[in-house]
């Protein structure tokens, strides 16, 4: 198959797209060549919104005309793709964005959300999606103002980390650092193209699943800097009543005003190793010390933080000065840790001392490390010495042993400058097929259509988790699907409650197969809204409360802000057209049934602690599971649109 020039998809895609806003609010969707230094603008039309709402939704659709699968994922003319929710910025929570390409991490649909300051000045800037290509001829730096987008040499800028282009970049545009601009960058490890790099657009907040950091590396772009409101947001009705009203079910959640707000994410992390269901040491343990529960990290817990007109402030600070034995530099303060960061930077590596997680967290949001898939990366390789698979001549001398603090600290530096071993676990998941391991190093490889686990959880007691891990279009990632309150199943098992909250009879037992295909799928359809509005997960209905913001307050909201009225039923069925697009996209990559699967360890090595000792995933329940969610879900036996669907998807990605 020959590659269609990206130019040519851009001039068939402009023919279709809108020269003016289609409903109030709607800001442009700009084509950026960087290589050619050329600025295109359009508007998406009504009907596709109405399809796919914005956000990630659109952002798929703009992928799907966009994608050429006869190339490779860090070729120029496969575009990076930022998009914002149809509400962010407008709606209390609706902060986050998504940025969506072809992940060069694990081969298959790359998209990642992030909050803090950028997506939100995005939109205040009339800005829904921003879609760049081409590499540039020298590192550049994307400024926009006022409507107005400037290419500038970034070379003043070039090599540095997260923490000193923040605030290099607060200098020289004249800002108030992470108050009235928004700033999408990368870090070294982004500009050396290592796969586990992300795009920051906060001290913390990340674009970090697959590998951005190195997509918007490859484009040698360093950073978008977004200054200004020009935008008109002038909504279709009055809103500030119904602002307030999603404000006071925000605050009043218990989840919210007993963790959220007090502890952040990190609250998670007690109740999983509790269970017996905390990944340690690669999966191959399941629970870990109480040393690294969310209480003893109060006593570095200086503050919260938020995201853009967030009323949460969920995201916890870190102070670590004047801790003995910690040294007294740049890592001392930081933002985080989440949860993710607790369970791959504690457990999952044989860290057990608190003021060293804080520590590692640190170097990596300096470093625009995404801690997901490089504490995964480290796991994996400390696995593969410890069974001798690897020894110290491939590591280059290195002590890859679990817990070894200083060994993984120096790592992290290497990684990111992809420097000796530090060069492996640049490349992450794809080690092995690069060469670095031998075959069988794959089997102790936690992961999912090439992408490793984003969560800590181990989900061999947690059936609808494990199924949602499977099925999610990105990879081995929770943030799609979900189903969290499962854990807390045996809670509330009034039967009315769960049909009520699922919309089918979903077994309470955590473990038991029954129902969960019901979960994952409703799960799913809203967390795809909720990426398409610009909602944070965590203030989503279904992630860790059954009395957060959902569907009804999402859909007064878009007919508040946008003037769109859409059913209960339709905007449900937006989530599902997300996914059925996602999977289109992942099909022309040769993804499938095959595919939607989980590590070999689960299905063949039980858990060994808790309740639930003995634990595993059984294959044959699992596949039974997994066609009972393609038959509600509307896909074929191979995981893929079926063709009357298909066809109903088409009409509007290709009108």
């Amino acid at each position: 198959m020959s590659a269609v020039p990206i130019h040519a998809r851009i001039d068939r895609l402009m023919r279709r797209l809108a020269s003016e806003p289609q409903f109030p609010t709607q800001g442009q969707t700009i084509f950026v060549d960087l290589d050619r230094q050329e600025i295109r603008r359009a508007y998406i039309p009504r009907r596709v919104v109405e399809t796919f709402l914005g956000g990630r939704g659109v952002n798929m659709y703009l992928l799907h005309n966009l994608f050429d699968p006869s190339l490779e994922p860090l070729h120029a003319d496969i575009p990076l793709i930022f998009g914002t929710g149809i509400l962010t910025s407008l709606v209390p929570s609706a902060s986050r964005g998504n940025v969506t390409s072809w992940s060069p991490e694990s081969g298959v649909l790359l998209d990642s959300n992030a909050g803090d300051y950028f997506p939100s000045f995005m939109k205040l800037n009339g800005v829904d999606h921003l879609v760049l290509y081409g590499k540039a001829r020298k590192w550049t730096l994307l400024h926009i103002e006022d409507d107005e987008v400037k290419f500038v040499d970034a070379a003043p800028w070039v090599g540095m980390d997260n923490l000193d282009l923040r605030a290099a970049i607060a200098r020289d545009f004249h800002g108030v650092e992470g108050k009235d601009y928004g700033l999408a960058a990368i870090a070294t490890s982004g500009e050396n193209l290592a796969l586990c790099s992300g795009i920051m657009a906060g001290p913390k907040a990340i674009y970090a699943r697959g590998g951005p950091g190195a997509k918007m590396g490859s484009l040698r772009l360093k950073a978008v800097v977004i200054q200004g409101r020009s935008a008109d947001l002038t909504p279709f009705r009055p809103h500030k009543t119904r602002n307030r009203d999603v404000a006071q079910k925000l605050l009043s959640a218990s989840v919210i005003k007993n963790a959220m707000k007090v502890r952040g994410t990190p609250f998670l992390y007690k109740p999983s190793r509790m269970l017996g269901a905390m990944g340690t040491k690669n999966n191959q343990e399941t629970t870990w010390t109480d040393k690294l529960d969310a209480e003893n990290i109060d006593p570095f817990r200086p503050g919260m933080e938020g995201c853009f007109a967030c009323p949460v402030n969920c995201r916890p600070l870190n102070d670590m000065t004047g801790c003995e034995h910690t040294p007294q530099d740049q890592y001392v303060k930081g933002d985080g840790p989440e949860y993710v960061t607790v369970g791959k930077f504690g457990p999952n590596i044989g860290i057990s001392e608190v003021t060293q997680v804080l520590r590692l967290n640190n170097i990596c949001n300096d470093l625009g490390l995404d801690t997901a898939s490089t504490g995964s990366a480290i796991a994996w390789a400390m696995e593969l010495m410890q069974r001798s698979i690897i020894t110290s001549e491939q590591t280059g001398g290195l002590d890859v042993r679990w817990g070894n603090y200083e060994v993984i600290e120096r790592l992290l530096f290497m990684t990111a400058e992809r420097e000796g071993f530090g060069n492996v676990i640049a490349d992450s998941s794809r080690a092995a097929d690069k060469g670095h391991y031998p075959p069988e190093a794959l089997d102790y490889l936690m992961a999912v259509k090439g992408l490793t686990q984003s969560d800590p959880h181990d989900a061999r007691i947690l059936k609808a988790f494990a199924l949602g891990l499977a099925v999610s279009t990105r990879g081995m990632d929770h943030l799609r699907n979900r189903v969290t309150l499962e854990i807390n199943a045996k809670i509330n098992d009034d039967p009315d409650f769960k049909r009520e909250l699922y919309g089918g009879d979903v077994s309470a037992e955590p473990n038991s197969y029954g129902g969960k295909e019901i979960a994952v799928r409703r799960c799913e359809n809203i967390y795809a809204v909720g990426d398409s509005v610009g909602m944070c997960r965590f203030t989503t209905k279904l992630f860790n409360s059954p009395t957060l913001p959902g569907y009804e307050e999402f859909v007064d909201q878009v007919a508040n802000i946008t003037g769109i009225e859409l059913s209960l039923a339709q905007i449900d069925g937006i989530g599902l057209n997300i996914m059925g697009v996602e999977r289109m996209i992942n099909a022309q990559l040769g993804v499938g049934r095959k595919d939607d699967t989980l590590p070999k360890r689960w299905f063949e090595e039980a858990i060994g602690v808790g309740p639930y000792k003995g634990e595993k995933i059984d294959r044959n329940e699992f596949d039974q599971m997994l066609t009972r969610f393609y038959e509600i879900s509307n896909l074929t036996a191979d995981g893929v649109p079926r063709p009357e669907w298909r066809a109903e998807l088409e009409s509007v990605l290709t009108s």
